[in-house]
């Protein structure tokens, strides 16, 4: 055998063997790097989506606080259940539309206790919500137990999908009613910016929902259980598409363990294996898969082994080999040059999102804390013009002690004529007791109006020193009104978590609004009643005037409503707000003796608890 046979036969081994494992080596690296590409991808991915979804998230919360949303709640528990017509409750639904417009989401609606929709943004839209019951949405049995909801599923009436957020509508510490918002995930389409592989976005049991590969849609990744897709049919998640496994895994678990899986196109054709990925968005639990086929593995593999070949023939030829060697050099340099830019790039665009994000949260604290200043100059507003329509009372208290001192004065002058010193004597001890109760009419209004100390952690009250304050200040005007204050024991020794002034201010507000009520009414009478149980203390205010309607019931807290001619419709509104903020209620009911009776519950301070 010549030695050009050996040397041929020799290269030729040794060619073979090293393609074998260039091949097999540059199969195993493509892979990773798919896998990895894939990957990077889908993570991407569900940043992008839970950045859309965590603008929603919090929106039912906020909006659900709103007083507005409680009349047709509260109306329907008044009447029948009979389900409303879109136009029942008119202004709600424009509410309702405003709000949507601005957030730009897919649908905002108010649904009651018992799961029918009360008023919806598209109540003129021919798939309105309003008169639907979604008693059987999981998103509802959320908000209805008092927590916040959410959950995907199609549209009942547009059969579009969607991503729902639920809040509870709070009255009275309990939920009367649900609000939710409907995100269209048509935005989807949007956020997705790869070509080159197939994406799919999952539920917790493996249902696709939304994919790049319309076959895929409303089919799961494994089999799943009879009861489980019975229970799928039964929540009309998914309308009633016939769900089907694309690939032969017993459990979702058991898919995500292996990163190369067989799937098929639909449940009919054959399956087709892919390279996989995943990513867990926990908040919204979903899972989004990335796929790319496994022949593109072996697609590249085919191109190095040629490239291989080429190399390893012209090695033989000395200048050509160290040409080719050059040329692949460059390539890879070329390579590397265009992945550190795209990584450069991406760098850059999430860096400038977590800027954004941190401009987002500073504006957020900014009107934080300008809504809290505004609410505090609220109350003081409110406040001192209390003290403006009590001027009279501070007129009249300090004119007659004035015209006692000059009488007192006067007297005196006459007395030193004639030298009766002793009763001089006694005339100036007069004068000074007299200054001394000008003194204290004037400190209790300052005190009245000074603005709260809100340094003060955890501000403690006695309330019956607040009930004589209060009544201190109004002793002028019931006078002036002939009213008969019924005032029973009052207990000295409780103690409760409230800011003096505050409370003074809601006890000033109820009187007033009693002494408004009894305006020429015979034998007006006002009453002030205040008990505690083990862990709270009630005050009661009424009077026997004509009392309140059903209607203003429910409205006498609703900002700018009033019934007086030159009222601002503030009053209660401020005083409901305060008593809230200190963990208590403030509620209005009839008087058994005729009239109105507004009771006020707060929290007994701790430390004095049996």
């Amino acid at each position: 055998m010549s030695s050009k046979l050996k040397f041929f036969y020799f290269a030729l081994l040794t060619g073979i063997i090293g393609a074998m494992l260039i091949g097999w080596l540059t199969f195993l690296q493509i892979q990773q790097h798919l896998s990895d590409k894939i990957n990077t991808d889908v993570t991407q991915l569900g940043t992008k989506i839970d950045a859309q979804l965590e603008r929603y998230s919090q929106l039912p919360a906020v909006l659900a606080s709103d007083p507005r949303l409680l009349a047709p709640l509260q109306a329907m528990s008044d009447t029948s259940s009979v389900p409303p017509m879109a136009e029942s409750f008119l202004s709600i639904n424009q509410l309702l539309a405003q709000w949507n417009q601005t957030l730009g989401a897919d649908t905002l609606y108010l649904i009651d206790m018992a799961g029918t929709t009360l008023a919806s943004s598209n109540w003129q839209q021919p798939d309105s919500f309003v008169g639907q019951n979604f008693s059987y949405r999981p998103y509802f049995q959320q908000a209805a137990a008092g927590q916040n909801g959410q959950y995907f599923a199609l549209g009942a009436r547009s059969d579009k999908r969607g991503y729902y957020f639920s809040a509870p509508v709070i009255h009275n510490q309990q939920a009367v009613g649900v609000l939710a918002i409907k995100i269209d995930l048509s935005m989807l389409s949007d956020i997705w910016q790869y070509e080159d592989i197939e994406y799919a976005i999952t539920d917790e049991l493996g249902i696709i929902f939304y994919s790049s590969e319309p076959a895929w849609l409303y089919h799961s990744l494994a089999r799943l259980s009879e009861t489980v897709l019975a229970q799928v049919q039964q929540s009309r998640q998914y309308g009633s598409v016939q769900i089907t496994a694309l690939t032969a895994a017993d459990s979702l678990a058991a898919f995500n363990q292996s990163r190369v899986q067989p799937l098929r196109q639909n449940p009919a054709t054959a399956a087709m294996t892919y390279i996989t990925a995943q990513h867990n968005m926990n908040k919204a639990g979903w899972l989004i898969y990335g796929f790319t086929p496994q022949a593109r593995a072996f697609e590249y593999m085919g191109q190095v082994l040629l490239l291989f070949i080429l190399i390893y023939t012209l090695l033989c030829i000395a200048v050509h080999s160290w040409w080719q060697t050059y040329r692949a050099r460059v390539a890879l340099t070329n390579l590397n040059s265009r992945l550190e830019k795209r990584v450069s790039q991406r760098t850059r665009r999430l860096q400038e999102t977590n800027q954004q994000l941190k401009i987002t949260l500073s504006q957020y604290e900014h009107s934080q804390a300008e809504l809290k200043q505004t609410q505090d100059e609220l109350l003081q507003a409110a406040k001192l013009a209390m003290l403006g329509e009590l001027s009279a009372s501070i007129n009249h208290e300090i004119n007659q002690p004035l015209a006692a001192i000059r009488t007192y004065a006067e007297n005196s002058r006459k007395l030193l004529e004639k030298q009766r010193y002793s009763t001089v004597g006694h005339n100036l001890d007069e004068i000074i007791e007299l200054n001394q109760l000008i003194a204290d009419i004037i400190a209790r209004f300052k005190v009245f109006a000074r603005k709260r100390d809100f340094r003060q952690n955890s501000p403690r009250t006695n309330p019956a020193d607040s009930i004589r304050s209060a009544l201190s200040l109004m002793r002028n005007a019931l006078i002036k009104q002939g009213v008969i204050l019924r005032l029973e024991d009052i207990p000295e020794d409780l103690i409760i978590n409230i800011d003096a002034v505050q409370f003074e201010q809601v006890l000033v507000n109820l009187l007033q609004n009693s002494l408004h009520a009894l305006q020429g009414r015979p034998e007006p009478q006002v009453g002030i009643r205040l008990e505690s149980d083990s862990n709270h203390v009630v005050c009661r205010v009424w009077d026997n005037g004509p009392g309140l309607n059903q209607e203003q019931k429910q409205q006498v807290f609703t900002p700018f409503y009033t019934t007086k001619d030159d009222g601002l419709g503030l009053g209660m509104t401020i005083s409901k707000r305060i008593i809230d903020a200190y963990r208590g209620t403030l509620s209005v009911s009839d008087h058994p003796g005729g009239g109105a009776e507004f009771t006020l519950s707060l929290p007994l301070d701790s430390e004095i608890r049996p």
